[in-house]
């Protein structure tokens, strides 16, 4: 008996999956596609669902593009933020060094090297900035050929200081 177990299970699955002669409920029953109206239909949901892929597809790359573009502005101001940093650490020692009577403690040899590198860090600025700039550049062009096609950029800033 325990052994017909397995075979009454198979045998009910099998029955109850095999119900041929129910009809169809009105909300089952498919779709007929060869209507004129339906191909009108189905062409316009189409052609919407091929410009929603555009859009996503276009709003994709302006998101990646400004996500470079504002990694490197942000790296252009850490590197102005750094000069100033420097650039006023100097000046306060150099009003210290001015209000000793004499020589001063700062030697030239001191001076030379904070020099240079106030003048290394105004140039890696000047990289950074200027590689900020061809990326809004880039993101410019990529905003043109945008509106171009049809679709609106949004052009304004996501993040502002309120006052």
């Amino acid at each position: 008996m325990y052994k017909l177990i397995p075979f009454y299970l198979v045998f009910l699955l099998i029955f109850s999956g095999c119900q041929s002669g129910r009809s169809l409920d009105s909300s089952e029953k498919p779709e007929d596609a060869f209507t004129q109206s339906s191909f009108e239909e189905i062409s316009l949901e189409l052609k919407e669902q091929e410009d929603l892929k555009q859009s996503l597809q276009f709003e994709s790359e302006w998101l990646k593009l400004r996500s470079q573009f504002i990694d490197a502005e942000k790296y252009a101001r850490e590197c102005r933020i750094a000069e100033l940093k420097l650039a006023a650490e100097m000046a306060r020692f150099g009003s210290l060094d001015q209000r000793l009577p004499g020589q001063g403690f700062i030697t030239d040899v001191q001076r030379d090297r904070w020099n240079t590198q106030l003048e290394t860090k105004k140039a890696t600025r000047i990289t950074a900035g200027a590689r900020a700039n061809l990326l809004l550049r880039d993101l410019k062009d990529l905003e043109d050929n945008i509106n171009k096609a049809g679709y609106q950029v949004s052009q304004s800033q996501v993040f502002k200081k309120l006052d």
